[in-house]
């Protein structure tokens, strides 16, 4: 009977072993496809960890995968999902940044700011992090520069456009007026010549 409960003890605990560990071949696939740069074979490896067993790091992983196709949007879901679910501070810090640079490539310069902040206050020593923050913070005032210069001359425009049309009315006002005195002149020495007959 004790050797019953010590085999089934042992197969729990083997089993719960493997369906603990099911991801990790997936995973150690798609990191060696990722090195090698077959991201999207990488991305097919980390679909199948994450399958097993829904982890941040696999989150990261693919989003990183599908950052590197050039799938932006999609890989921005990816670090978001690995932010909102782990407690490590280091993937945290390591989300936040790739989060950064994808939104940076996105030309959202003030969501990246937002991102690289996040990142810097989980690890305040990171470099990368503090130089990708201030080219964002060029490229957010370059960027609401030109929205301003745009603006400007949208408004100039608008206003060149509606001192036209002013223009143009009054231009078409005389002119109606004109005829009028035109037709009204025509009836009055019509008027005149009928009545010296």
């Amino acid at each position: 009977n004790r050797y019953i409960e010590l085999v089934f003890l042992f197969t729990v605990l083997c089993i719960g072993t493997t369906m603990a560990q099911a991801d990790y071949p997936w995973l150690r696939t798609g990191d060696e496809l990722y090195k090698r740069h077959s991201f999207t074979d990488a991305e097919t490896a980390y679909r199948k960890a994450q399958e097993e067993k829904d982890k941040p790091t696999t989150s990261f992983n693919l989003g990183n995968s599908i950052y590197h196709q050039n799938r932006l949007p999609e890989a921005i879901q990816h670090y978001q999902a690995s932010i909102a679910s782990t407690e490590d501070p280091e993937l945290k810090a390591k989300a936040w940044y790739n989060l950064g640079n994808v939104q940076y490539e996105s030309q959202d310069f003030e969501k990246s700011m937002q991102a690289y902040k996040e990142s810097l206050k989980l690890q305040p020593e990171d470099e990368d992090a503090k130089k990708n923050l201030m080219l964002a913070m060029r490229q957010y005032q370059q960027q609401q520069q030109q929205k301003q210069q745009q603006q400007q001359q949208d408004n100039k425009d608008q206003n060149n456009k509606d001192q036209q049309q002013q223009q143009q009315q009054n231009q078409d006002q005389q002119n109606k007026d004109q005829q009028e005195q035109n037709a009204s002149k025509d009836q009055s020495q019509g008027d005149q010549q009928s009545s010296a007959d």
